[in-house]
Parts: structure tokens; C-alpha cells; sequence
């Protein structure tokens, strides 16, 4: 088990912290606090003991189209 530090990419506020059995990869997909869906960036490991991962919220598709539309 990995302890994961996941921390928004512009800020760098601390949004969730969990153990993992492995690191996330670049461009998984994750949910934190199990309300909102978020997007590993890039990652941080310090060792084989922690990581940290750096995430942005997902748009929701319907909404992006409706971005792209405007």
C-alpha cells in the first residue's frame, strides 16, 4: 500500500489523502472525497513509500459541448 497525496494541479491544496495498493497513472482517472471525478496530470513519487498526484476536475461531457458550441 502506497499513501497517496492528491493535490489540485493550480493550487496545490491537499484535496484528498488514501492508501493505494499502487501509484495512479498519468491520465487515470480518480474520485475524490467520492463526490467529484478528477484527472491525474502528473505524479510526484518520493521513494517506493509515497506519491504525490497532482489532479484537475473532469468536465462532464454534455457540458463541453455546450462550451464548444458557444
Amino acid at each position: 500500500m502506497v499513501p497517496v497525496q492528491y493535490r489540485d494541479s493550480e493550487t496545490e491544496e491537499i484535496l484528498d489523502r488514501r492508501y493505494e495498493v499502487e501509484a495512479p497513472a498519468m491520465g487515470q482517472r480518480v474520485m475524490l472525497d467520492g463526490t467529484w471525478e478528477c484527472e491525474v496530470l502528473y505524479r510526484w513519487r518520493s521513494g517506493p513509500t509515497c506519491c504525490v498526484a497532482y489532479v484537475r476536475p473532469v468536465r462532464r461531457r454534455k457540458h463541453a459541448r455546450v462550451y464548444a458550441a458557444a
